[in-house]
């Protein structure tokens, strides 16, 4: 694969000729568009050579456009192009006509064009259209691709990915040293988180239930020291408190009374043995005002007192 570094004015013209009639509202040099923000980084032209497949994967541009009071920008690749493209909308939505049929996708859809496959989308300020995306290639990036096998696939709405569509563009603008290999990672978790919200979300309502876990376990790890009320927390969800523990139990394996004090005993082993914090501290940081509850606690979990345990290292 042939590196050709593309100037601001080629990366200009390539979108004005996306722009359709209103190539006259464009900006060459700032990059960005009457009524409309762009923030874009590029490596190649924009046709990547796809018979080159000694690359893993290479992200060859990724950029983020956010419609504020431009009426419509359009795009349209009739004959495709010879890398995969995937778009992802953030925020508001975007009309995608696949085989000529117009349809409105909403915040959250991920698409997926490949080589070759018309392209014809457009976005609006009326809908409030931000979309982030991003040119690949590679001998992995079919398998990429599959993440939308029809071309569209929800994706859910989360802010990480604008986080690592952010690191993926800023890669390529600045080209600091190793930028192929970090921008190509951020693109595989992309496809990872986008993969892992289709695996929790697939199936009847009791399928989606571990996003619920999901949270209930990152709150837990925030919040281990403090009081966890299941019946309220089951509550704030919309679940009985049996239906909450039964699901929870099913996905972590513990119940999130157990889970919770598996965490404060994972962290008071931690200080133990790295701090000289007496016990009576140790126990109160993590959650315990009681020692010598958390002191039985901590031999019932761990086989020994806390005082041995940090003397048997």
């Amino acid at each position: 694969m042939v590196v050709m570094l593309v100037s601001m004015h080629e990366i200009a013209d390539s979108i004005v000729e996306d722009a359709g009639s209103d190539v006259e509202d464009f900006d060459a040099v700032s990059m960005n568009a009457r009524g409309m923000t762009i923030n874009a980084g590029y490596m190649f032209r924009a046709d990547v050579d796809m018979e080159e497949t000694a690359v893993p994967l290479i992200v060859t541009a990724a950029g983020r456009y956010r419609m504020i009071s431009r009426e419509r920008f359009t795009t349209s690749r009739f004959a495709g192009r010879h890398d995969y493209q995937l778009l992802y909308v953030a925020s508001g939505s975007a009309m995608f006509y696949r085989d000529g049929v117009p349809r409105r996708m909403p915040a959250g859809t991920c698409v997926v064009y490949r080589p070759g496959e018309p392209q014809h989308y457009e976005y609006r300020a009326a809908d409030h259209t931000d979309v982030y995306w991003a040119h690949f290639s590679g001998s992995d990036a079919a398998r990429l691709a599959d993440i939308a096998p029809d071309g569209v696939a929800d994706a859910g709405v989360s802010v990480e990915y604008g986080m690592l569509f952010g690191r993926m563009i800023g890669e390529l603008q600045f080209r600091r040293a190793g930028y192929e290999e970090l921008a190509a990672l951020d693109l595989r978790r992309v496809v990872a988180l986008m993969r892992r919200h289709d695996a929790e979300m697939s199936g009847d309502d009791a399928r989606r239930m571990p996003a619920v876990v999901r949270d209930a376990v990152s709150y837990l790890h925030d919040h281990a020291a403090e009081r966890f009320s299941v019946a309220d927390y089951a509550s704030l969800h919309g679940l009985s408190v049996s239906r909450f523990i039964h699901v929870f139990r099913e996905v972590t394996g513990l119940s999130p009374k157990r889970y919770q004090t598996e965490i404060r005993m994972n962290e008071a082993r931690m200080l133990l043995e790295s701090t000289d914090y007496p016990v009576a501290e140790i126990a109160d940081m993590v959650g315990y005002d009681n020692p010598l509850y958390f002191s039985r606690l901590f031999h019932g979990h761990v086989g020994m007192s806390p005082s041995t345990y940090r003397h048997a290292g």
